[in-house]
């Protein structure tokens, strides 16, 4: 389901335009991932050949953490905590170079709102 699809939510629209703010203005897509208490997403790097050279986040509902892993050197890894209302940017090393992976929190769904730019 497309965002413009969606009945009216309020709130959504402005929290959508200021997220459009903190990046080029360039073709984009923006999705909704839901994440259950228990879920978790396995390290990936997303398609290259559909998307583009960034990726912003930002996270609703419960903290959990995202761990970056280089691609070439598994010990170059990383973590850090998303808590609600948080933002991300992923590009150039970051988002070619590293897989990125959501653990498994405590408990607490997890909405992420992703926008990235288009091929």
């Amino acid at each position: 389901m497309h965002v413009s699809a969606w009945p009216d939510v309020p709130g959504l629209e402005p929290l959508l335009e200021r997220l459009r703010s903190l990046h080029p203005q360039e073709p984009t897509q923006t999705h909704i991932l839901h994440l259950a208490s228990d879920g978790e997403i396995l390290p990936h790097v997303d398609n290259i050949e559909a998307s583009g050279s960034w990726i912003l986040g930002v996270s609703l509902g419960a903290t959990r953490t995202m761990r970056l892993r280089n691609t070439q050197d598994a010990q170059d890894t990383f973590e850090c905590e998303l808590p609600s209302g948080s933002v991300y940017l992923q590009k150039d090393t970051t988002r070619y170079g590293y897989e990125h992976s959501i653990l498994k929190g405590s408990g607490g769904q997890r909405l992420s709102i992703m926008i990235r730019n288009r091929r």
